[in-house]
C-alpha cells in the first residue's frame, strides 16, 4: 500500500501500534463530504465513518475539532488517499477522547437516535444513486453544517408547539430545500422525461422515482408530509394539513407533537432505506 510517513506520537499507541491516533485538521474531510460517490456518516458529532465504494474507515472529532484516525487504518488506504490525509496531518494533540474512542476502544456504542439515522440514510441513498447515475439528488453539506445537524438531532425534545415548529422547519430545510433541482432536471431530460417549467424539489424527485426508476409504491410520500407540516408551521392555514399528516402517521392526538415528529422521522428513514435497497 506504500509507506507514507505520518506525524504521530507513538506514546499514544495501543497494543501493536495499529491503534495509534493520528491527527488532522478537519478540512481533510471536505473532499469526502463533497464527493458524490463517497458517503460520510456521523453516529454523533465526534464519531463518523467514511464509505468509499470498496472500503470504509471510521474517524473521530476531538475537543479542538481535529479529525482523528488510526494509523493502521490509514496505512491500509490506497497511496493516493494516504497522500491526501498526509497533507492535512497536524502534530499529535494527545486528545483522542471522543465517541470514536469510546466505541472503538471501550466498546461503548449505542445506536444513533432516529433523527441522525435519517440524516445518514439520506447520505447513503444520495451516494448510492450518484454512483449508479452520476448525479446528486441532494446538494452536499459543509463540515460545520453536517456536525451541527448531527448535534441538533442527537437529542430531540419537543415540549411545545413552538419546539415542534422549529424542528419541522429545520428538517425541511435540511432535506426538502436542499434538493439538487438543476441536476435532477437534466437527469430527467436525459431519460426522455420533460418536467414542466417551475417544478422543483419533491415534484422532481417524484418524477425521478416514478417515471425513471419505476417506483409504484409512492416512496416520495413522507417527504411531501414533511413539506405539508412546514406549510402548516409557517403559514396561518388552519390545522387541515396537520390533521392530514397525523392521520397518515396514525397519530390520533394532534397535540402529541413529539409522537408526530418521531413517527415522521421513522417513515423518512425507512423510505430512504427502501429507495437504496430497490434502486441503489
Amino acid at each position: 500500500m506504500g509507506d507514507i510517513a505520518f506525524d504521530f506520537d507513538p506514546k499514544e499507541g495501543l497494543g501493536d501500534g495499529f491503534l495509534t491516533p493520528v491527527y488532522f485538521d478537519n478540512e481533510v474531510l471536505v473532499k469526502h463530504l463533497y464527493s458524490p460517490t463517497i458517503a460520510v456518516e456521523f453516529a454523533s458529532e465526534t464519531y463518523g465513518t467514511i464509505y468509499w465504494p470498496d472500503r470504509y474507515m471510521s474517524f473521530g472529532i476531538n475537543s479542538t475539532g481535529a479529525a482523528i484516525a488510526w494509523l493502521g487504518d490509514l496505512k491500509e488506504l490506497p497511496v493516493a488517499e494516504q497522500h491526501h490525509w498526509r497533507e492535512h496531518n497536524i502534530p499529535a494533540q494527545n486528545d483522542m477522547m471522543s465517541e470514536f474512542f469510546d466505541a472503538q476502544i471501550n466498546a461503548q456504542f449505542t445506536e444513533p437516535p432516529v433523527g441522525i439515522q435519517v440524516i445518514n440514510a439520506l447520505e447513503e441513498w444520495t451516494t448510492a444513486f450518484a454512483r449508479k447515475n452520476e448525479i446528486e439528488l441532494y446538494k452536499p453539506k459543509a463540515f460545520k453544517d453536517r456536525i451541527e445537524a448531527v448535534r441538533r438531532y442527537r437529542r430531540i425534545i419537543i415540549k411545545s408547539e413552538d419546539d415542534f415548529i422549529r424542528f419541522v422547519s429545520e428538517l425541511n430545510e435540511i432535506i426538502n430545500e436542499n434538493v439538487n433541482n438543476d441536476q435532477i432536471r437534466k437527469f430527467l431530460k436525459s431519460n426522455n422525461v420533460t418536467p414542466k417549467d417551475g417544478l422543483k424539489g419533491n415534484k422532481l424527485l417524484e418524477m425521478t422515482y416514478r417515471d425513471v426508476l419505476g417506483d409504484t409504491k409512492n416512496l416520495i410520500a413522507p417527504f411531501f408530509w414533511l413539506y405539508d407540516l412546514r406549510l402548516w408551521a409557517d403559514h396561518d392555514m388552519g390545522d387541515d394539513k396537520l390533521k392530514d399528516v397525523a392521520a397518515k402517521l396514525s397519530i390520533p392526538d394532534l397535540k402529541d407533537f413529539e409522537a408526530i415528529f418521531t413517527k415522521l422521522l421513522e417513515h423518512l428513514r425507512d423510505t430512504l432505506a427502501a429507495l437504496k435497497t430497490a434502486y441503489g
